[in-house]
């Protein structure tokens, strides 16, 4: 009978049988250590497999990444690039903005210069037409408008190393300090600045037009004024061209100087139409008036005048005979007063054969008066006289029969009938 034998149940975990010729030799590994060796041995070769990957294609790696990087680098300084250029693009347009707004203010600035000369210009043209006219004050800029251009010009300031336009001053202000801009609450935004601009060059618009009615409107008494005079003239027989060149030449005694053309301001369009028609209209308005005070348009005596002989032909008072009377003789008292019917100077002053007493004034343009009869000669040849002045008083020197004065008027040395000048002094009196 064979005894049993009990077999040992299998160890758990992983038995490794080495052998080699006769030496044998067998190792147990436990659960635990069998599954670290199995799973260690796969990552182990991967390991491997990994770095001779890479030393495999290293080369073909690093060119890759240096490929991406060049192209990121690109991209970023290509973005970069745009940005600057939009960033030169904004400083560029700001600048061009800035340099029309200032252009802008330039152009008000210099619009307000020409409208406060044509304002100075108004006012001598009215002050010649009529010194009492003195309605031109709104033909000017306010002072407000003209604080207002000066306020709009931007201020340039540097900052953070360069220069960069800064929007200050730009608020259109009035002189006392508020904002510009009619019917503007606190709550309402304030107008901007091309707003502010528009406003002032509208402001402009509404001056120039009131200068030019106003240019309109001086027009018409000045041809008033200078027709009454030419009908003076006319009435009297006297030579409009020829009396103004004399006036010209009496007025420009004792003056002179450099020749310096005037430039009109703002030449151009309806101001200098209505300014040219105006300006001719008042030329010859002056002109007439100085010729007038060598006119003999006015009375030689005070008070009215009565005429005892009139110019022509008539019975000698003496002789009996037909005579030319080369004058009108006036009646007057004894010692009455003689005034002197245009200015001029004094070319006789004595006793002068049947005129007696006489004084002959010369008014220049061919006119000469003679007073004759004179009790009293207050004046010396060679002296200056004004119209009106004092040159003697009624007498009855000389071929007289009685108190009277003799008064002459002569053109180009010829008698001419001085009713005709009295008439037309009494007409333009009572047309002034």
């Amino acid at each position: 009978m064979r005894a049993a034998v009990s077999a040992k149940p299998p160890r758990p975990g992983l038995t490794l049988h080495l052998a080699f010729h006769r030496f044998t030799r067998q190792f147990h590994l436990s659960p635990a250590l069998a599954a670290a060796l199995f799973g260690a041995g796969p990552l182990l070769l991967l390991g491997c497999l990994a770095i001779g990957g890479y030393f495999m294609f290293r080369d073909d790696m690093l060119a890759s990444l240096m490929r991406r990087q060049a192209s990121m680098q690109f991209a970023y300084e290509g973005r970069i690039a745009a940005l600057r250029a939009q960033v030169d693009a904004l400083a560029s347009r700001q600048m061009l903005n800035q340099d029309k707004f200032e252009g802008k203010v330039a152009q008000l600035a210099v619009r307000q210069a020409e409208l406060e000369s044509r304002s100075a210009l108004l006012a001598s043209l009215a002050a010649r037409v009529d010194p009492d006219i003195t309605s031109v004050a709104a033909t000017r800029p306010s002072a407000t408008q003209a604080a207002s251009v000066l306020t709009l010009a931007p201020k340039p300031s540097v900052a953070d190393g360069g220069f960069k336009p800064v929007p200050e001053g730009l608020e259109l202000r009035t002189t006392d300090g508020a904002a510009a801009g009619p019917g503007l609450s606190e709550n309402d935004d304030p107008p901007s600045p091309e707003q502010r601009l528009k406003t002032l060059a509208s402001r402009f618009d509404r001056v120039e037009r009131r200068q030019i009615v106003m240019l309109n409107a001086l027009k018409a008494p000045a041809a008033e004024k200078a027709e009454r005079l030419r009908e003076a003239f006319a009435e009297a027989g006297l030579s409009v061209e020829r009396m103004i060149q004399h006036g010209e030449y009496s007025a420009a005694e004792g003056v002179g100087g450099p020749f310096v053309p005037a430039d009109l301001p703002g030449a151009r369009g309806d101001f200098a139409r209505a300014y040219a028609s105006l300006s001719r209209t008042i030329d010859l308005m002056d002109g007439l008036r100085g010729a007038l005070p060598f006119a003999p348009l006015r009375k030689p005596l005070p008070g009215p005048i009565e005429v005892t002989s009139p110019f022509g032909y008539r019975v000698d008072p003496f002789l009996g005979r037909p005579a030319l009377h080369t004058g009108m003789d006036l009646h007057g008292e004894y010692g009455e007063a003689v005034r002197a019917t245009a200015a001029g100077r004094v070319t006789v002053a004595s006793a002068t054969g049947g005129y007696g007493n006489m004084v002959e004034i010369d008014h220049g343009a061919g006119l000469s008066t003679r007073y004759g009869h004179l009790s009293r000669i207050d004046v010396a040849a060679g002296q200056w006289v004004t119209e009106g002045q004092d040159i003697g008083a009624i007498g009855s020197t000389g071929r007289s029969t009685g108190p009277h004065l003799h008064y002459e008027v002569r053109v180009d040395g010829a008698p001419v009938d001085p009713g005709r000048y009295l008439k037309a002094g009494q007409l333009l009196s009572a047309s002034q």
